[in-house]
């Protein structure tokens, strides 16, 4: 075995400044642990009040053993603390630099790692990187983790390969525990043997031969054929003995049945990508559940060679690290997985849309992870209903799929601390996660959510169709009569049946174009580099993934200037938030304010004043909220066609007096215009209108409130005004007069069927009855008025300056005594007044009980 240098360093706790005295050992001599190398002297000052400074001295010894090569100091040099970080002070021939060990030992001279001294020194600290897929590999130095690295490349690069990290869970498959699978599958099976047996050879007759064509019973078969199914015993879970058990008994104690769905293409994604990259499985699910679903889907190891990393190994139960696998170079590295906040959002990774076969399952390895946060502080249903509203092709979990990366875990990481507390609440928070984990398996051998959806479905189905029988009843006999003829199968009078499962995602095509371009990319750069340098396979190769991922992700909003409406909350600051940075991510630019370089009005919702204003601007695209999260989750600019705002509608602006006033929202029920909008953008001439929305008529309201507030409210409330004050209709249509005076009406009391007589110059025409009714009433007096309610009446100062109201006003207001008196001098007597009032109780009590 050659001998290696080893540099080092003086020990970071010397009392720095410190004056070299004397080298103690010259070069090519013998070291052994604890041989003194150096003296030294330094100034103490000490801390108390008037001490003075003197000087002290010390010795610095060896710690590892071997041959002095060269000193790279002299005597008399001072060296500060800066400089003993910088440059060392010795080098030393060392016969082994335990570089890499396994179990306490050095793996390449066997020498106990464990022995420690009075230097502080352990040799075990010398290899603390674990960079294998196995928890019980060796672990490396950092100098010899560069060296393995460097021979990796250098096999990469001889293969034209790169490394590629791969998800399982909701990238590559879906896993269920739900017991209703295995079910279906079982019923497919059996129809699939009734059917092979019921198949006759040639030459028997075609009455039998129609039931080749019998479908199956159950509509999920035919997604179900490659489904892969193991079972897992309960000591693969991680549990610690007796905890648990009462609330997941059947899985603690039993173990449960897996069932995984390959994700559609995983076959020839899988090969295709063994010919570019050198692929790593990276896993949150068990060591036993990884190997168990390598072996479903590379039966012969071809692909992931054994090099399967999972949550046993990681040393993290929320978190995922590529220097677990790669310590110190990661230009060569792709990551594919669902999920960007537990890297991080590492500029490695090319996130994946979550593969959601089994409705509702999700992923059932990561309930300790990070709880997924919306992109945009809106209401995530809010915005995953309008995405499947304009683009059903995509799922909904696409919008939720867009994790915060800024999420951190919540609970503790295991050995997050050295103390014994620490290391028992680690330990605990550990466990805690893992039983909260076996009981979301629990939960679903129990409740069979896949059941109940199916039975939703057919609820929903037959509710559809008997619905639509009736509409379609012609139409049904006619198919009946053809399926009949042509021999189709019934489909039991227009029941369809409805499938939960369906076998058409297409997600890894567009990642496998993806893994194309980058490593096109990369290896177009790195042939450059090598026919300019001859020399460049020694050193770091020109070509970074970590720049060509972000670079490719920068091309999808290209040249898109964003300016978003109602999505970032008006008190938070934009710069700062996840959407603005997801935005600049994917390469465009943002905007808070309407400006002549915005392209693009991001909106959550219709009727915003940044939509109305871009409107009136022209020249920019006002899209809903979906086509940006669209494009960030597909790594791909969407059409804005399909999402386009729509234009006002014109059916709900009266034809009576047009308006350009903007749209309101539907929300908004105010009949003014909105207070942000320019009232000087109005033609000359023109004239708001009547403003309908949802079938209110604001004319009708008017009387209506213009009825109700000239009734009386309590039985036997004597209000009598002189003279009603209006305004004439050159005042009420005065938009800008109504707005800036207080409209002043004055209540009555109510008028009895005797009084109503003859009000309008006429006889009552026998509708005493009628009128007798508080609500028929009302509708009298709405037919009656014309225009705006006299709640928008305005008066002036001067109106009232020779108005008779002016001292009965002011006298009712302040003596309720002085108005009854007047009240008794206009009208008639008391008795007449007490008895109509009477009238008017027993009428109530009689209508309203």
């Amino acid at each position: 075995m050659q001998p290696s240098p080893t540099e080092l360093h003086l020990p970071q706790d010397f009392p720095f400044p410190i004056k070299v005295l004397s080298l103690d050992i010259s070069t090519n001599q013998p070291v052994t642990r604890g041989t003194r190398l150096l003296s030294y002297s330094f100034v103490y000052l000490a801390n108390s009040p008037g001490a003075q400074p003197e000087t002290r001295f010390g010795t610095w010894d060896s710690s590892i053993e071997g041959t002095l090569d060269v000193w790279k100091i002299k005597t008399g040099d001072v060296i500060s603390h800066r400089h003993a970080q910088d440059k060392p002070v010795v080098v030393i021939l060392e016969p082994c630099k335990h570089g890499m060990q396994l179990g306490g030992l050095c793996v390449l001279c066997g020498k106990d790692m464990t022995n420690t001294d009075y230097t502080g020194f352990s040799d075990a600290s010398r290899a603390s990187i674990q960079m294998t897929h196995s928890a019980f590999g060796p672990t490396v130095s950092f100098e010899e983790a560069q060296r393995i690295e460097r021979e990796t490349a250098e096999h990469l690069f001889k293969t034209r390969k790169l490394s590629l990290i791969v998800d399982l869970d909701q990238t590559i498959v879906h896993a269920t525990v739900d017991p209703t699978v295995g079910e279906w599958i079982v019923e497919g099976e059996n129809w699939e043997q009734q059917r092979a047996q019921k198949s006759k050879p040639e030459g028997e007759s075609e009455d039998n031969a129609s039931s080749d064509n019998d479908e199956c019973p159950n509509p999920n078969w035919e997604a179900l054929k490659d489904i892969k199914k193991f079972r897992l015993g309960p000591e693969s879970f991680g549990l610690p003995s007796n905890q648990g058990k009462r609330k997941a008994k059947a899985v603690e104690n039993e173990g449960c049945m897996y069932y995984i769905k390959p994700r559609p293409g995983w076959k020839e994604f899988l090969e295709d990508m063994a010919i570019k990259y050198e692929m790593h499985v990276y896993t949150m699910g068990t060591r036993a559940y990884a190997e168990q679903v390598c072996s479903a889907i590379d039966p012969d190891g071809k692909l992931f060679s054994g090099r399967v990393l999972s949550r046993d190994e990681s040393g993290s139960l929320t978190q995922k690290s590529l220097r677990r696998l790669f310590p110190c170079d990661t230009s060569m590295v792709v990551i594919i997985d669902d999920r960007a906040d537990v890297w991080e959002w590492s500029p490695n990774l090319i996130k994946v849309i979550p593969y959601d076969f089994f409705i509702g399952i999700g992923d059932i390895n990561s309930s300790f992870l990070p709880k997924i946060e919306p992109l945009t502080a809106g209401s995530p249903a809010q915005t995953t209903a309008c995405m499947l509203s304009l683009n059903p092709s995509i799922t909904s979990s696409l919008v939720l799929s867009i994790a915060n990366p800024s999420s951190a875990p919540t609970t503790p990481e295991p050995n997050a601390t050295q103390t014994p507390e620490g290391a028992e609440e680690a330990e605990a928070a550990t466990n805690a996660m893992l039983r909260e984990n076996t009981m979301v398996l629990e939960l679903q051998l129990e409740q069979r959510p896949l059941a109940k959806k199916q039975t939703e479905l057919l609820r929903a189905a037959e509710h559809t169709t008997s619905t639509d029988q009736s509409q379609q009843q012609d139409q049904s006999e006619q198919k009946d009569v053809k399926a009949v003829h042509e021999g189709v199968p019934d489909q039991e009078h227009g029941h369809e049946r409805k499938a939960l499962l369906k076998n058409d995602d297409r997600e890894l095509d567009r990642i496998s174009k993806l893994l194309d371009e980058v490593h096109i990319r990369f290896y177009t750069a790195y042939d450059a580099r090598r026919k300019a340098d001859d020399h460049s396979r020694r050193r770091k190769p020109a070509s970074d993934v970590t720049r060509i991922i972000p670079h490719i992700r920068s091309e999808v909003l290209g040249g898109v200037h964003i300016l978003f409406s109602s999505v970032i909350p008006l008190d938070t600051n934009a710069e700062t938030t996840e959407i603005w940075r997801m935005a600049h991510m994917f390469g465009a630019k943002c905007s808070t304010e309407l400006n002549s370089e915005v392209t693009h009005v991001v909106s959550a919702k219709r009727g915003t004043v940044k939509v109305d204003a871009a409107r009136r601007r022209g020249g920019t695209k006002i899209v809903w909220l979906s086509w940006f999260t669209d494009s960030v989750a597909l790594w791909r600019r969407q059409d804005e066609t399909p999402y386009l705002l729509d234009e006002p509608s014109t059916s709900t602006i009266s034809t009576a007096a047009p308006t350009s006033s903007p749209t309101m929202s539907s929300q908004q029920v105010s009949s003014e215009p909105d207070p942000d909008t320019d009232e000087w953008d109005l033609d000359p001439g023109e004239t708001p209108g009547r403003l309908v929305l949802a079938g209110i008529d604001w004319n009708d309201i008017n009387d209506e409130v213009d009825a109700a507030m000239n009734e009386s409210d309590d039985e036997g409330e004597e209000v009598t005004h002189k003279k009603i004050i209006t305004a004439s209709e050159d005042e009420w249509t005065d938009e800008s007069n109504s707005r800036a005076r207080t409209p002043t009406t004055k209540r009555k009391r109510s008028v009895t069927p005797s009084e109503r007589k003859g009000a309008n110059g006429g006889p009552d025409n026998g509708n005493d009855d009628v009128l007798r009714s508080p609500l028929a009433k009302r509708k009298k007096l709405a037919a009656e008025r014309t225009g705006y309610s006299r709640l928008k009446v305005a008066i002036t100062a001067d109106d009232l300056v020779h108005s008779e109201m002016d001292d009965t006003v002011s006298r009712a207001v302040s003596t309720p005594k002085l108005a009854e008196r007047e009240v008794e001098d206009g009208e008639e007597g008391d008795d007449e007044e007490d008895d109509e009032d009477d009238f008017l109780a027993r009428e109530l009590e009689e209508e309203w009980g």
